[in-house]
């Protein structure tokens, strides 16, 4: 079986790779092993000047490396050698007399893109998008990418592919010089022919874009600003780039592979990676074979419906969104205004987006509707009036959901007739960049009804994570958790910002005290005191303590960000520190060392994650990595660990159940499978996929 299969056009000799069993490709040991004999044929056959290397999938190119084959490539005790001869490949293409020519129709990322970087040109469809993403998985490119993009880009340009990850579009890869033309499918592969036989012609090849010296102080300044931690990726990316400048592409090599098989086998890179895959299998099993949707009806203009509406338009649906007044209507519409200006839509795109969306005081437009979404005010009686009205509008077979955070989803049904059709969403704000959904079925939902939606939102763009019909789903639930313990912190002496600090420490992107004046400090009494932690935890937590505290704040004026004073003071919308009439109020006395801050930190993470881990044993999800990456891309725990779930197998069960004994048993409560693991060596990685959520594990 081979992956990669060669034609001939005269002097010009295609390589078409094709990995079979795959939508996509991916670059492992088999491919690289035929790229270097089919290479080797090339320079020793006399009727070749060039070649063409090109994709025979729909997708694209290739996705990068064999995520499955890493684990394997780094365990070789020859590892280092075996990298050392794939960079040998790429130089020996790179110098070869025979140049290669890259025809890309889709993506090209990781290593993939890195083979057509030893190569002379790069010749692309409009929809190409090409990049170096290895620093997002905590990783550098392990195919001389550090040595050989210098080729293709300033000392600007490839340090920031190299460290920021961002794919580049065709537009974009154009301008900086790593793709030489854009051309239409059709086209695609006769052009790059002829641009192989014009290299071919040429007596020199491509050269660096910027000297060494160039390159050593651009990233010798980039060192300076990002200070990256030592060890990260960045820091290895960087180190790897100087040696290549100083020593040249053999020294630049060794340093980016000694850098490469660190990384592979560092926590952090281990915890990005199990993110990747467990989303990429999210969207495998959220493909569906049901009825596409192609027409959306959005029921209530306030900012989710709007935002979710204008998601919709943008990847390519139909959307009405109905509200009863019509400036709410017209409100709507501007927050599509600003979706498209932020994301800087073409003319073209703009206008088709445009085309796409309508907006209606009255029910125009929802009797052709596939699906709608009711994101009116979360009040039960409300939801209910509207789900019945939305039921006698549409056909009998269009998938009717209620975005809620934590309202009961088996309380609305009941207003749906044919309720099989039926359930909840959970979409995040701002709808537009958060890329989680939480996908909540009833006990009546139909599976093709889960499967339809899933597809949905696969087509909005999101990550779609079925959970439990209980207070607080998966994410609202774990959030209020992380909230209380934060409020719990302040009322033993902590500070305010030695709690937020602590949190950042520990990972998080922002501490639970300026969550609660982002979101205000009444929603989270609304939300998450009343509709979750009085109902799922009071059993172990002091509940009413908290609500009392935060009720509290609230009648002294302390609300949160949109009223200028919360946790935080603020002066024209910054915050200008800690607003002391929060410890006035609650007859605090504020004391940096009331609670060590290891111990603030660990009390945070372990809020947040013991709360997931007893979410486990209860169903609320359907596997751990399910839940990993509802909370790393839903409600922020820290990217770098993985997810709570991988992050308890990473420490140990053992260690984990120790330190929660340690903080505080009660109120960090392991559940029934963490201390399970300990004794027999489980994981839960290794634990069953439920069919559905809600039966415990």
């Amino acid at each position: 079986m081979t992956v990669i299969s060669r034609t001939d056009d005269g002097s010009v000799a295609v390589l078409t790779l094709d990995v079979p069993g795959r939508s996509t490709n991916v670059v492992d040991e088999q491919v690289l092993a035929e790229l270097a004999d089919h290479h080797s044929a090339l320079e020793a056959d006399p009727a070749i000047e060039a070649f063409v290397v090109t994709s025979g999938k729909k997708s694209g190119f290739g996705a990068g490396a064999d995520l499955d084959w890493l684990p394997q490539l780094v365990a070789r005790p020859d590892a280092a050698e075996y990298l050392g001869g794939v960079h040998a490949l790429m130089a020996r293409i790179a110098g070869s007399g025979t140049p290669m020519v890259a025809a890309v129709d889709g993506f090209a990322f990781g290593g993939a893109l890195e083979l057509l970087l030893a190569g002379e040109e790069i010749v692309v469809t409009p929809s190409a998008t090409l990049g170096l993403p290895e620093v997002t998985l905590g990783l550098l490119p392990g195919g001389a990418g550090t040595q050989l993009v210098r080729r293709w880009l300033t000392a600007e340009q490839a340090l920031d592919v190299l460290l920021t990850g961002r794919p580049l579009t065709a537009a974009a890869a154009q301008e900086a010089g790593l793709v030489q033309e854009i051309v239409a499918p059709e086209d695609l592969l006769a052009v790059a022919i002829g641009r192989a036989r014009a290299a071919a012609a040429r007596t020199t090849r491509r050269t660096d874009r910027d000297s060494s010296e160039s390159l050593a102080a651009a990233a010798a300044s980039r060192r300076e600003t990002l200070a990256p931690a030592a060890g990260s990726a960045p820091d290895r990316i960087l180190g790897a780039v100087a040696a290549g400048a100083a020593g040249g592409f053999a020294a630049g090599s060794a340093a980016e592979v000694a850098a490469f098989l660190d990384l592979a086998v560092s926590p952090t890179s281990l915890a990005l990676r199990h993110l990747f895959q467990a989303e990429a299998d999210i969207k495998r099993r959220s493909r569906s074979d049901g009825a596409p949707v192609s027409a959306l009806g959005v029921v209530g203009a306030g900012r989710m419906g709007a935002a979710i509406a204008a998601t919709a338009v943008t990847k390519g649906l139909q959307a009405v969104v109905r509200d009863v007044g019509q400036d709410k209507v017209d409100e709507a519409h501007g927050y599509l205004d600003q979706v498209l200006s932020r994301t800087k839509a073409s003319p073209d795109k703009r206008a088709a987006a445009e085309e796409r969306w309508s907006g209606t005081t009255e029910w125009e437009g929802f009797a052709g509707a596939d699906a709608v979404i009711e994101a009116v005010f979360e009040l039960p009686s409300l939801k209910n009036e509207t789900l019945s009205a939305i039921s006698g509008l549409v056909a009998p077979d269009a998938l009717i959901s209620t975005n809620t955070s934590a309202i009961p989803i088996s309380s609305l049904a009941p207003a749906v007739s044919n309720p099989g059709r039926f359930m909840g969403t959970h979409f995040f704000s701002p709808v537009d960049r958060m890329p989680l959904v939480e996908l909540i079925p009833h006990t009546g939902t139909d599976p093709a009804t889960v499967a339809r939606v899933a597809g949905l939102a696969r087509s909005l763009g999101k990550v779609p994570v079925v959970v439990a019909d209980v207070p607080g789903f998966l994410t609202s639930r774990v959030y209020a958790r992380w909230l209380i313990e934060g409020v719990r912190l302040l009322l033993e002496g902590v500070p305010v910002p030695a709690v937020d600090a602590a949190a950042k420490a520990g990972g998080f992107p922002v501490g639970p005290l300026q969550a609660h004046d982002e979101a205000s400090l009444d929603l989270v009494v609304k939300a998450s005191i009343t509709q979750v932690a009085e109902a799922v935890m009071t059993d172990r937590l002091d509940v009413a303590t908290v609500r009392a505290a935060l009720e509290k704040l609230i009648a002294a004026g302390v609300t949160g960000r949109k009223d200028g004073s919360g946790f935080y003071a603020y002066a024209d919308g910054r915050r200008s520190g800690a607003n002391p009439l929060v410890a006035d109020t609650l007859g605090v006395t504020a004391d940096v060392d009331a609670v060590p801050a290891d111990v603030v930190r660990d009390r945070l993470l372990y809020a947040f994650a013991s709360e997931c881990w007893v979410c486990w044993d209860e169903g609320i999800v359907c596997h751990p990595d399910d839940g990993d990456v509802a909370a790393v891309l839903g409600i922020g725990f820290p990217r770098p660990l993985g997810g709570p779930y991988h992050w308890a197998d990473a420490v140990g069960a053992a260690t984990v159940v120790a330190r929660a004994a340690e903080l505080d048993p009660v109120a960090f409560p392991v559940g029934a499978r963490l201390p399970a693991f300990a004794a027999d060596g489980g994981s839960f990685a290794a634990e069953t996929r439920l069919a559905v959520p809600g039966r415990p594990a």
